[in-house]
Order: structure tokens, then sequence, then C-alpha cells
């Protein structure tokens, strides 16, 4: 009966086509279906019938691997072209925010995808896929849109060539294929980025953005005979240049050279990079690499982080993952250190390790730990239709969607002695590209095979689709209102909400709020506090971190714990184990030396590093200006040397100390979220009680309001080597957020700079082309009057000033002019509509209770605020506007490079 049901499911989700449809039947696997045109134009859909919203991805199988001579760049600048005018809609990116979408685009080596999430309304679906069918069929894009495009490209490569992260990554990729395109980053070079004309361009997009080299892919909740007339009707029109559709046929040689690129920049700290050459994503021996991987790069139990920093303290940081590609794979490997290492021993030290553990291999326990993680993970993935729409993704760019069931079955059948055959194969004994001529031998260079035949992965076979029961999603914050369980406790200090409900991917929530101390108690005790709820992760009560990381995944739970906070995410009937564990730890702390010494030493680094960025320097200055508070708050704003100066200071007895006095029970706030009853509240709240009250007395540390008197003379901070600039002009406002003119002020703020059809952003990055990212914030508290006001803008150095110009220019206009009826009604629009999103994500309910447990506004408080919002009208917005930011005090900084 079980396999009927199964089936019946699979059959339901392949929708029976009409007979003037111009689709063809492809395949169907695991509850999914395919389709395809005439014109080679493919439809994948991936039904969740109980999903509250509709992801929508136009893909097209082209990335910088198809890149020719003067061409690099060329797919990501398209990225940014597709989202200009497209048939009846003169601005993309307006007319997804309009529909209350949340959009982006991506370009990296083989594809380009662009894609929006939607609410599951029928016709705001139909919306979504006539704007994707807008852009692939009539792009509008112009030579004067590249111009002033442009600017904002440069400044993403001017930012990345500025990024010590950025350029070993690039550097590593450049190292490690000597003629594939893979070696190629996908940003470009800036020759070809600034001298292509405009025709190289449309040559591209022509040659590249055909029907048979796209796919659109709709997941979620969608009326699937719908979606296939529409889509149907739309994309058939599409039709193909001459010639085949793009394709590549370049390999690596097997003899090809290993190289060491050495990068010497004043970042603060040292890094090494390697990189091992793997097959293709569908080779076997690439999935059996990775599935080896945890028991190397888990920062809680790899022998990476074990060996170079627990035991030799050669460095501060570690990091391996596999980056997985359809042609060529790489496992990639990092460590890091402070300024004054060697990267050359850092790189020895490195290589050794992770040669030692390819020789060495993974134990029968390791492989089936991970293997049962992986496999949790998947089967989450496959609960979740924005995961699985970008596995499908990926699997389709790989040669077929249907991938995505074949990874989870080679992960269930890969054996021990495969996974060690793959180490040693691709990993001992392999000389790396490493970025920091070895005169000597060549090194064993072996040659990974050409990728395998998809079709005769997938074969003819299906996969069962997963039944879960789930509550459906609540569509509004009333819906939430009505949904939450205030406990009551024995203790009544203590506070406890809950929402009772069977979640999406079926976990629970556990969040805990432990407030503690007050302003006499933390005066100079923040740091060690904070570094305090960092060793808990080096377990306690007789359990390590080794052994405190395979007990919570033996749970399923992931979980965060600081002397001020638990936080727990875990099957419902696993939480009060998980939280048990947790408690164990807290009660008697290892408080290893070693670890409080490597974070500290990190936290330095990372300070010494701030040092040198004029944007964090601008910033800090700016954030100065604003210090009303008094000498021993906790929250006084203090300049880098004096925070490095207190972090230098800090001892592992401070630390101590800090448990001591803060490491029990204070005040508490409970919240949950799952299929969980009241009686499970009180079950934690129980829990908690073993640990020790504290004696030092709970007092909630309020902030001084907003100063009435500030400098406002411009901050400018120049540095040498720095392309690019950071603009912010930051106030503070006397205002909370229940105030009469919060949520006007907001809207306005909102208008001028929230989102995309924001005046700053159309200014300084749509029509001026000057900015890669600008806009503006406004967030406040609910028990202090200190609102934070935001305005900023990210561009290159040359263009500062001029980009903070155009910031007051704006403010200016709206608060000579203030906005129109139509900009407000469509600013409630849309805000309403990003509002009712916040409802859907399940994993922030518990995080919203805890603070619903302190200040009081509940769910039915935001639903009576969605009420007001709607209520809004124009001449409430501009009066707030010109009241709170007519003759707002507002520093403006700059960082940047001289």
């Amino acid at each position: 009966m079980r396999r009927l049901a199964l089936l019946t499911i699979a059959l339901a989700a392949l929708p029976v086509l009409a007979a003037a449809t111009p689709w063809q039947p492809e395949a169907s696997a695991g509850g999914f279906s395919s389709y395809r045109l005439d014109n080679g134009f493919r439809l994948i859909l991936a039904p969740f019938p109980d999903a509250a919203t509709t992801r929508i991805e136009l893909l097209v199988k082209t990335g910088s691997k198809h890149e020719g001579y003067g061409e690099t760049g060329m797919a990501h600048l398209l990225e940014h072209m597709l989202f200009k005018g497209a048939g009846r809609h003169p601005d993309l990116k307006q007319a997804l925010t309009a529909l209350g979408a949340t959009w982006n685009g991506t370009t990296n080596s083989d594809r380009t995808n662009y894609f929006e999430t939607v609410r599951a309304d029928p016709d705001k679906v139909d919306a979504a896929i006539r704007i994707e069918a807008d852009r692939f069929l009539r792009p509008s894009f112009s030579a004067a849109d590249l111009a002033s495009e442009m600017t904002v490209v440069r400044n993403e490569l001017e930012r990345n060539d500025n990024n010590p992260g950025s350029l070993v990554a690039r550097a590593l990729q450049r190292q490690s294929f000597f003629w594939h395109g893979y070696g190629r980053p996908t940003i470009g070079a800036r020759s070809d980025i600034e001298n292509a004309p405009f025709t190289a361009l449309q040559a591209f997009h022509r040659r590249h953005y055909r029907p048979d080299n796209a796919v659109l892919i709709v997941t979620g909740k969608f009326d699937a005979p719908r979606v296939l007339e529409l889509s149907g009707q739309l994309f058939a029109a599409a039709k193909n240049p001459p010639g085949p559709p793009p394709a590549t046929w370049t390999r690596e040689d097997a003899e090809r050279l290993r190289q060491r690129a050495e990068i010497y920049r004043e970042s603060g700290s040292t890094v090494a990079a390697a990189a091992w050459l793997l097959p293709g994503t569908t080779n076997r021996q690439t999935l059996a690499v990775d599935l080896a991987l945890p028991a190397l790069c888990a920062d809680s139990w790899g022998s990476l982080r074990r060996t170079l920093v627990d035991e030799k303290r050669l460095a501060l940081g570690v990091s391996c993952a596999v980056q997985d590609r359809p042609e060529y794979s790489l496992l990639v490997a990092t460590a890091s250190h402070d300024k004054d290492a060697d990267a050359a021993t850092l790189a020895s030290a490195l290589r050794d390790a992770i040669d030692r553990f390819a020789n060495a291999g993974i134990d029968a326990t390791q492989l089936e730990r991970i293997r049962q993680n992986r496999l949790r993970q998947f089967d989450r993935a496959r609960l979740s239709p924005e995961a699985s729409a970008n596995r499908l993704s990926a699997a389709e760019v790989a040669g077929d969607w249907r991938l995505f069931f074949v990874e989870r079955d080679l992960i269930a059948e890969l054996t021990l002695a495969e996974i060690n055959a793959a180490l040693r194969q691709w990993i001992a004994g392999v000389v790396p590209a490493e970025v920091l001529l070895h005169h000597g031998q060549a090194p064993r260079m072996p040659e990974p095979p050409a990728p395998a035949n998809p079709s005769a992965l997938v074969g003819d076979r299906d996969w069962p689709v997963p039944m879960a029961k789930i509550d459906p999603l609540p569509q509004s914050t009333a819906e939430l209102a009505a949904a939450t369980i205030e406990v009551t406790l024995a203790d009544p200090s203590a506070k406890a909400a809950l929402i009772s409900r069977r979640t999406q991917d079926g976990m629970a929530w556990l969040v805990i709020a432990n407030d503690f101390g007050d302003v006499d108690a933390l005066r100079g005790r923040l740091t060690a506090c904070r570094i305090a709820g960092s060793l808990f992760a080096e377990g306690g009560g007789g359990i390590n971190r080794t052994q405190l990381t395979r007990q919570l995944e033996a749970l399923q739970a992931r979980a965060s714990h600081s002397l001020g906070r638990i936080s727990l995410r875990a099957p419902a009937e696993n939480l009060g184990a998980a939280l048990e564990l947790l408690l164990t730890v807290r009660r008697a702390p290892t408080l290893s030396a070693a670890e409080f010494e490597r974070i500290k030493a990190s936290a330095i680094a990372g300070i010494e590093a701030a040092e040198g960025q004029p944007s964090q320097l601008a910033v800090s200055q700016a954030a100065l200006r604003f210090d009303n508070y008094p000498p021993e708050h906790p929250s006084r704003p203090r300049p880098l040397a004096e925070q490095l100066a207190e972090l230098r200071a800090v001892t592992l007895d401070d630390v101590r100390r800090c448990i001591a006095d803060f490491g029990g029970r204070s005040s508490l706030r409970i919240a949950a979220v799952g299929d969980l009853g009241e009686d499970d509240l009180r079950g934690f709240w129980q829990a908690l009680q073993t640990l020790p009250k504290t004696e030092l007395p709970y007092r909630r540390i309020a902030h001084p309001d907003a100063p009435a008197q500030v400098d406002t003379s411009d901050i400018v901070v120049a540095l040498p080597k720095f392309p690019n600039a950071d603009v912010v002009g930051q106030a503070l406002l006397p205002i909370r957020n229940d105030a009469d003119d919060y949520l006007p002020l907001a809207l306005a703020v909102r208008l001028l700079g929230g989102d995309a059809s924001s005046r700053i952003r159309l200014r300084l990055r749509e029509q001026e082309g000057l900015a890669y990212s600008a806009g503006a914030s406004l967030s406040a508290s609910s028990l202090d009057s200190r609102a934070r006001l935001s305005i900023s803008a990210s561009v290159a150095s040359g263009q500062a000033e001029r980009a903070r110009d155009m910031l007051r220019e704006e403010l200016a206009k709206a608060l000579a002019g203030g906005f129109s009826t139509q900009e407000v009604s469509a600013g409630i629009a849309n805000w309403l509509e990003e509002r009712r999103k916040t409802t859907l994500a399940e994993s922030f309910y518990a995080e919203r209770l805890t603070l619903t447990l302190l200040t009081g506004q509940s769910y039915a408080w935001e639903a009576e605020r969605d009420q007001h919002i709607e209520r809004l009208d124009v001449d409430q917005v501009n009066a707030a506007l010109r009241r709170h930011l007519g003759d707002a005090q507002i520093v403006w900084a700059i960082g940047k490079g001289e």
C-alpha cells in the first residue's frame, strides 16, 4: 500500500498535457518532471504542495568557461545587463520588487541563473514567468546601460582586488588550471570589461542565450497545468541562432605543472592555500573524496584543525572543502595565522597534514557518522523547495537534473575501500597548486577521466517522493498571534512562549535567553564574558569538543551556546537530550588554556587588520561622535586601540570569574517552536533549574536617549592602495519603534533608500552607475529612544566625495519635495509583502518569541502594526520625514584609498 501511495503521488506530479500543448514530456523522478519544446528549451517542475512560496529560475548554461579571447567577464556582465529593461518592463528590478519577489542573479564558471521567490499566488507565479520570458526573449539593454553599469562592475572587480581572501582564491584558481576555462575568475579581466565594445557583448548574448541552452525551473507550490500552458506559449516563440549550442572540449594535460603564487599585501594576516585537482561532479571518486572530508575538515572533530591549530599551534584557523564542478573539481584547503607568521612554514604544514590524512584514510566509524549526516542533510533538503531548487539547478548544469537523486544513492552505497582508494589516488603524494617553482622532479599527476555520461548514471530509475506530516505555513502575523501560547512557569520571574506546529522540515527550535548582570557587575568585563561563551564549544563535564559534536550529531541537533543564550535546532523528541548535553558542559566547562589563547589571538588579529582598513576606521570614528554614554557603560563605543588593549589584557582567570558570576541561571526567557506542548517547555525550564542561581542581580542596561548635540564635521580616512571606498551618513534619532511617528518615518527611509525602487538606489546605481551598493536604513529599539539612521554607498575611491554629495542631495530633495502618493502606495505594498514573507520563515519564530518576552511586542502587536502600515498616507509620511530628518545631525564618514 505504501508503494502504491508513493506511485500515486509520483504520477500526480506529472501533469497531463493538453492536446495543444507544445511541450514534450522528457523525464520524471521522485515526483518531479521535465519537458522539452521543439526549439530545445526545457522546463523542470518540482512541486511542493504544502509550500507557501514558488521559486522560478531561468538557467542559462553559459558561464565564464565559455568566454573566448577578449570576452572574459561577459557572462557576468550580461547578468547585470539582464536586470535592465525587457519587454513591457523598463526596469526588471522594480518589476520584481513590485511583485513582492525576493530576487537575484548569479554567474559562475558553468552557468548564469536568474531567480525569484514569490508567494504561491497563481497570478504572482504567472507574472514571474512572464518576467523571465521577457528577460530571455526581449531584453532591451543598451550601450548606455552598459556605460552606466560599467562603474558598478568595475567597483566589484576592485573590491575583489582589495580583498585578501578573494585574491588568494583567484590566484589558486589560476594555478590549478593551465588550459581549462575554470582557471579564469568569473569577474573577468579589467581590460576586457573596460575595452570590449558593446557589439561584442551583443554577439555573446546572441550566441549563448538560445532556447536549446536554457531551462526554466519551477519549485514550490504552483498549478502545474497552468505553468505548462503559460510557459509553453511564451518560450515556444524563441528561435535558435545558426550553429550548435555552446560546448567545451578543453582538457588539462596529465603532465601539467604545479606552481606556487606568492602575494605580498598588508592584510594583517598570513594565509596558505592549496588545491588538488579532482574529476568532475559526475565521477564517483570525486564524491568519495568529498564524503571523507568531514573527518579532515570539520571544525569540531576534523584532524586538520586538531593538528595545525590545537596541537602544533601553527595556525589560528583552517578550512577545507571540495569545490565540485561538472568538468573538474578541486579540493581546496587554507590555513591562516597572524601577520608575523611564516607563510612557507604554514603551507608545508598544511600539505603534510592533508597528505598524512589521505594516506591513512578514514575508518568505518567515521564513514558511518559522515554518511548518516549527509543522508539526513539530503532528506531535509528534499523537503525544502529552495534547497531542492539549488540542487536541481546544479544537477542540471552537470548534465541531468536527476543526478540530484543519484547523489544520494552514491552516498548510501560508497564503500570504505572505495573512499580510501580515492584519497590515495587523488591526494596522497600529489603536489597541489599553492598560493604563497620548486626545482625538482615532476610530481605524479593522475589524469582525471572525461565526465561520465549522465544518462548512463540516471538510467530509467525513479526515486520515491518523501512523505511528511506538516502544518501549513501561517500567512499573516495575525495567524502567528493566534498560534502563540504563553506558558506559565512555577517561577514568575521566568517567561516562556510556544508555537506548537509540525514544521516543514520536521525540526523544532528552542531559544533560551539568560539575561544577566547590570552596569556595575559588567563594568570592564564584556570582553572576558564573550570569550567565556566561545569556550563552551570546547566541552566540559567530562565531554570534550569531539564528543560534544558527536553527541549533538547523533541527536541531529545544531546548537549555539554562550553565557546569555542557548539556541537549539533538533527533532522535537531530541530537544530535551540536546539541552541536557549543553547544560552538562555549562555546569563544569573545560576552559582550555590553549583554546583561550587561540580565540584571543584571532580576535587581536581581526582588530589589527581593521586598523589598516579605511572604511572600518571611518565608521569607528563616526560612532565615537555619538558617545553620550557614562564611562562605565558596557555599550560605550570605544576606539579600536582601546579594544585592542582590552583584548591583550584579558586573562583566562578573567574568563573563569565571568563564568563563576554569570554561568548559572539568571532571568530566563524560553521560546520554542515545533511539535511540542506546554509540558515540554516546563520540562526545559525544570532542566535549567539544575544550574546554580546567579548571586549578582540582573537589571536591564538601558541606553541613553540620542544625544542632543553632535559634531557633524565630515570624516575622511584615506590610506594607500585601496581602490574602493565606503561612504556612510549616520544619525541617532530620539524615537522608539512604538512611537506614533515611527512607522511613517520608517516608510520614508525605505522610499529614500530601502529597496531597488528607492530614490538613492535609482540615482546612484541605475542612473549614474556610480555605486555597487547604495541605500538607507532605520533601526529602532522598543526600549530606548535611540534609533539609528544609516545612509550609505560603496563606490570607487575617486568617486567617494561625489557619492556623498549625491546622498546629501537625495535626502535634501526628499525633505523639500516629499514623496508622491504613488511612491507611498507602492512602498506600502512592497513593505507589507515583505512582512508577509517573513511569516513563512519558521526558523525565526523562536527568536522572535524570545524578543517578545522581553519587549511585550507580541505577534498580535505586529498584526496591528500591519494594519497601521496599510493605513499610512502621504501626508503622514512626509511630515514624519521632515520632523525627524529635517534637522537631524548626520555625521558623514568616508573610508577610501588615497
